[in-house]
């Protein structure tokens, strides 16, 4: 059975450089990574592959490549890491010696780089390259294709009207976990179960730096409202919650406020996961005992209770700026003893008295429930709200026709689908922050609709793990949880 990696071998087998463009300013006091910098590169060929256009907006665009030995493997039968300089040459024009050089740095094996000033609708032509090779773009399902990684793409235009206000959306944080690419658990196995999973380092777990930088960062782009959409912890330990309250009140204050404006200080708010329910063990038998079932305790709920209505698991905020006004709408679809997903009559009907309101709404919760969603969704038909709850949630939205989009999380996916009932109504589902894509989603609100793009985190080591997680199960990950262009980055008007 394969030991987790230290953090001194990972950090060896990353063979990453702290002065890398543009993460640098984001790297830990006292990290480190001299020790084996040049061995990779005297030794092993470094070869550009997995490029992934991943987030474009109307003036940015934000792109990822690695570079390494696939004729060499790690222990985890990962191309070794290999560091090597990159850079990114783009223009507006196909000739590319019309093209000006971007994001220039210096050796490092996972590449990210962040490039800015882009005009608003215009068509780029782009390369990435390390040592004057071209990388190879991530191969993507031919049922999702995503022609932006042939070396093309176009910035979005957003709604009329100024920008209000950003916000941050994040879920499957999954705090605690100790393997991650797991679909059956069982410490018997290798690395944790059913197919191979990858190891937490206890002194140093995934799951703890990349949702420290996804905060951090989503903080940095000047978001002032904060959505974390289910699956905070691995199974509501008391100690890991508690670690997650004190990561997320580094961003802002827990719910305590009905309305955010440009002036307000920064929030967040947070669903209910699978993962977050309760629990009858003697580990989660100090938290309140569940209504109806006192032989579960429900950690979960009496650590974020100050973020909900009093005596509830579901919140509604506001966006406003003078005459404008948007709400949000945190629905729990959890079944509080099994996980299961579900929505009941009194979600339901909280979310028809807030839609009532007649504002633009989005209601978000964990649980997958658009028709399309369900029926690509791992396992089909059987991972997302319950059908009947489904189907009533649908009939509801589709009445009322200031429902924006509807957030949910669970599969870990960056997917923009609909449903039959609701026409063209965006159902989005975004990319975990604890692995493969790695990273979180903004909304940047303006006065007729909004613009959504996701974000890998830049932090040199969540660089380092989400080329380590895209492995998982059997290398297959990126063909399910990448998704398109337009799933990572669309925009909406609402009029």
């Amino acid at each position: 059975m394969c030991r987790p990696l230290t953090r001194r071998e990972l950090l060896r087998y990353g063979a990453l450089v702290a002065a890398t463009f543009p993460a640098s300013r984001l790297a830990r006091p006292g990290w480190s990574l001299a020790e084996d910098a040049t061995r990779p590169s005297l030794l092993h060929p470094a070869v550009p592959m997995n490029l992934e256009l991943v987030t474009v907006t109307d003036t940015e665009a934000a792109i990822t490549w690695f570079t390494g030995d696939p004729t060499t493997l790690d222990q985890y039968q990962r191309p070794l890491p290999v560091a090597a300089p990159g850079r990114v040459l783009i223009g507006t024009s196909p000739n590319p010696t019309t093209w000006h050089q971007v994001g220039a740095h210096g050796a490092t094996a996972y590449h990210y780089v962040r490039i800015t000033g882009l005009r608003p609708g215009v068509r780029y032509f782009y390369r990435a390259e390390s040592n004057g090779i071209p990388a190879v773009p991530t191969v993507v399902s031919p049922l999702n294709p995503d022609p932006s990684n042939g070396g093309v793409f176009t910035t979005l235009v957003p709604p009329p009207g100024g920008e209000i206000l950003r916000i941050a959306w994040l879920n499957d944080l999954h705090m605690g976990e100790q393997y991650s690419g797991l679909a059956i658990s069982n410490s018997s196995l290798p690395r944790g179960g059913l197919p191979p999973g990858f190891p937490a380092d206890p002194n140093d777990p995934y799951w703890r730096f990349m949702a420290r930088a996804a905060v951090a960062e989503a903080a940095g782009q000047g978001c002032k409202l904060m959505l974390v959409n289910g699956d905070v912890s691995n199974a509501s330990e008391p100690a890991i919650l508690a670690e997650a309250k004190s990561m997320l009140d580094g961003f802002g204050a827990l719910g305590g406020t009905g309305t955010v404006t440009p002036d307000s200080g920064p929030v967040y708010f947070v669903t209910r996961g699978n993962h977050d329910r309760a629990f009858a063990d003697d580990l989660h038998a100090g938290c309140p005992t569940v209504p109806g079932d006192p032989t579960f305790h429900d950690c979960f709920l009496e650590t974020f209770a100050a973020g909900y209505a009093p005596g509830t698991s579901h919140f509604t905020v506001g966006v406003e700026s003078g005459s404008f006004r948007f709400r949000f709408v945190g629905l729990d679809s959890v079944v509080i003893t099994t996980g299961d997903g579900n929505m009941p009559q009194s979600e339901l009907d909280y979310l028809e008295s807030v839609l009532e309101l007649d504002d633009p709404t989005i209601p978000l919760f964990h649980h997958i429930v658009g028709t399309e969603s369900t029926s690509t969704a791992v396992p089909p038909f059987v991972f997302g709200v319950d059908r009947p709850d489904a189907k009533r949630f649908q009939q509801l939205v589709a009445k009322h026709p200031n429902v924006a989009a509807v957030y949910n999380g669970h599969t870990h996916r960056n997917l923009r689908s609909t449903s039959f009932d609701t026409r063209d109504l965006p159902y989005f589902e975004g990319g975990a922050v604890k692995e493969y894509p790695g990273g979180y989603t903004t909304v940047r609100m303006y006065r007729t609709g909004f613009m959504v793009n996701f974000w890998k985190t830049s932090d040199p080591e969540c660089r380092a793990w989400s080329e380590r997680s895209r492995g998982e199960y059997l290398d297959l990950y990126p063909y399910y949880t990448l998704g398109g262009f337009s799933d990572r980055n669309w925009v909406r008007s609402f009029g």
